[in-house]
């Protein structure tokens, strides 16, 4: 079994902790509708519904979210599904959102989504700047420009 402890710099700034057997869940609200939520420890089939049910929680919540999965360290096919059933919701609801997978995820990514159809990036600070790319942020520009 794992250490499952959130870090301390996570502890500080998370606004809601869950901590269970395989894994633990922290969330950081970074605006009234933007959210990171991390992960730490194992997903897998005994566990894939709870962290399901902690991301689908959030989902009326939120405009932008972060999956961050950097924290798992194991990252089984039940786990995979979950993340691909509850990005379809999040889309389906107009959720702009992006994963940053651990060395684990990642693995199975390139096995399971090996045409890159989820969307991920390599950071927490990469996702959220693209997150922020709002198409209608640029039309203001332009309409000011002119």
């Amino acid at each position: 079994m794992h250490n499952l402890t959130v870090p301390q710099s996570r502890r500080n700034a998370a606004s809601n902790i869950t901590e269970c057997d395989m894994a633990a869940y922290c969330t950081k609200w970074l605006a009234p509708s933007t959210a990171v939520l991390s992960v730490f420890g194992e997903i897998d089939a005994a566990n894939g519904r709870e962290f399901s049910d902690y991301v689908v929680l959030h989902l009326p919540h939120v405009r932008e979210m972060v999956l961050d999965l950097t924290g798992v360290v194991f990252f089984g096919t039940a786990a995979f599904s979950a993340v691909r059933t509850m990005g379809a919701r999040a889309t389906e609801q107009g959720i702009d959102w992006t994963l940053v997978p651990s060395h684990a995820v990642g693995r199975l990514l390139r096995i399971c989504d090996p045409d890159g159809v989820l969307p991920v990036e390599e950071s927490v600070t990469a996702a959220l700047l693209r997150l922020q790319r709002d198409p209608s942020a640029l039309l203001q520009i332009v309409a000011k420009a002119r």
